[in-house]
């Protein structure tokens, strides 16, 4: 009867939720297989798999493949395209997620590269995240605006992110951090962030592109009732309908505690022999 109670119970806070079973059993996984003490990965494709990575976002055969005719250094990256009708969790996506959530009151070194192709071109109005920190709800919990989110919008990337006390899709602060107008087409583009998460104070934002300071942030961030840290994600998400495929791709990502060991730059395959 106990098992009965706590099991209908679970099930009504799923359904107030406005989250799916299938995303409450993600959650599940995320939860329970969080890195044990490892602070430090890279995941740049040359594997040719995607080991480390959750593929649940990936809809299609051709939602993320693996590739070497677009690299940012080594032989392979990422190619992401989403389609029209490509719909998972409410949204027309392709992303792939690092399982790892950050922990609070800590430095985490974050480091990318990202491709925007000569002809990616949006409807008007509709923005594409391009890589995003998301808040880890619990099981039954609503979860809340990216704490930090890289967007594409009209030809503009636009850095932004959100805070209140409990996690909402309607924060009570909203921030734009950073743009970059007419941002560069068919070249890679270098990021790297240090970001200390706090769940009692001030969070800080350090962000680079291509070695140089891109902004800083210092301010209350993301959602003061949640107790696991963000998680990373990369792809490509569009906010609204689309008219056609639109692709993009990421290579070098990594993941530990400084500067040098996560720049996406750095060819780390090159024989030196």
């Amino acid at each position: 009867m106990r098992q009965a109670s706590m099991a209908a119970a679970d099930a009504r806070r799923i359904a107030t939720s406005g989250r799916t079973p299938e995303e409450h059993e993600d959650i599940l996984r995320s939860l329970e297989s969080d890195p044990e003490g490892s602070r430090s990965v890279r995941l740049d494709f040359e594997s040719g798999d995607f080991a480390g990575w959750s593929v649940r976002r990936l809809p299609r055969d051709y939602s993320a493949v693996i590739q070497s005719e677009v690299v940012r250094t080594g032989t392979k990256a990422c190619r992401f395209e989403i389609r029209p009708g490509d719909v998972v969790s409410q949204g027309l996506r392709a992303e792939l997620r690092d399982w790892y959530n950050a922990p609070f009151e800590a430095d985490t070194w974050y480091g990318f590269s990202t491709f925007i192709p000569q002809d990616f071109s949006p409807p008007k109005g509709v923005g594409i995240v391009l890589a995003q920190w998301h808040d880890q709800a619990e099981l039954g919990d609503p979860a809340g605006k990216p704490p930090l989110a890289m967007r594409y919008l009209d030809g503009t990337l636009r850095f932004t992110g959100a805070f209140s006390p409990v996690a909402s899709q309607d924060p009570d602060m909203r921030y734009v951090f950073h743009e970059i107008p007419n941002v560069p087409h068919g070249r890679w583009l270098d990021f790297v962030f240090r970001i200390y998460w706090s769940q009692k104070g001030d969070s800080t934002i350090d962000a680079f592109l291509k070695g140089n300071s891109l902004f800083r942030f210092t301010g209350p961030l993301g959602y003061r009732n949640q107790i696991k840290g963000p998680y990373f994600k990369l792809g490509v998400y569009a906010s609204g309908d689309i008219e056609g495929p639109l692709v993009a791709y990421h290579d070098n990502y990594g993941r530990a505690d400084s500067f040098e060991a996560v720049d996406p730059g750095v060819d780390r395959y090159l024989d030196k022999t």
